[in-house]
């Protein structure tokens, strides 16, 4: 009997076009990190940073420069089961615990991402020469947060937007550079003209 050849074996992609037109074969991302001061968290302005961004720095923000590697996006839930009877049947199950962290690393540890991430301003010793930062002073800052993917195969775009996320760095050696390592936690808020809340807004542009 001959083997079929079809989409069960080749995988051919999807035929129908989604709401940004045709999906992608694979997402191979680009990745950059933006900043800025934090926006409100109770009308958050999602919609005011709704815009391709094509490779350009958003309006307003700081960029974070070069990465080592890709920034990763964990998003959790953690489900809890109820059972009943010796047996333990399964009779539902609910969450009972969400939450969202952004792990990146930072190439480029100069003194604008000590300043823009740990929020340490420095002292100017010699101007445009030499600042000093007084670590060990730092407490956890909040700050807006785009994360932008591009898609190297088509170009279509992901971008994650948090309001006010909790941004902290170490310092840390990463094969044959040093590195700002950085997590950013993400609280919940509320998107402007909505009721309910969200962990991130995330828009795809085609």
């Amino acid at each position: 009997m001959p083997v079929p050849i079809n989409q069960n074996f080749t995988q051919k992609g999807m035929a129908v076009a989604g709401l940004t037109g045709t999906q992608v074969i694979k997402f191979i991302p680009g990745a950059r990190i933006y900043v800025k001061t934090a926006d409100p968290v109770l009308a958050a302005p999602i919609t005011s940073y709704m815009v391709k961004s094509n490779g350009a720095i958003p309006a307003g923000f700081t960029d974070l420069g070069s990465l080592d590697g890709d920034a990763k996006v964990t998003y959790t839930k953690n489900k809890k089961e109820v059972k009943t009877g010796i047996d333990n049947y399964l009779r539902a199950v609910y969450i009972d615990e969400k939450k969202m962290v952004i792990e990146f690393n930072l190439l480029q540890t100069d003194d604008v991402v000590v300043a823009q991430v740990l929020g340490l301003t420095p002292s100017t010793i010699t101007a445009g020469s030499i600042v000093n930062f007084q670590l060990g002073r730092e407490t956890l800052g909040q700050k807006a947060i785009i994360v932008v993917y591009q898609n190297k195969l088509d170009g279509k775009e992901w971008q994650l937007y948090h309001p006010a996320a909790f941004l902290d760095g170490v310092f840390e050696k990463s094969s044959d550079s040093m590195v700002l390592k950085c997590t950013a936690e993400l609280i919940f808020f509320t998107p402007v003209s909505d009721t309910n809340e969200t962990l991130a807004s995330t828009t795809i542009f085609a």
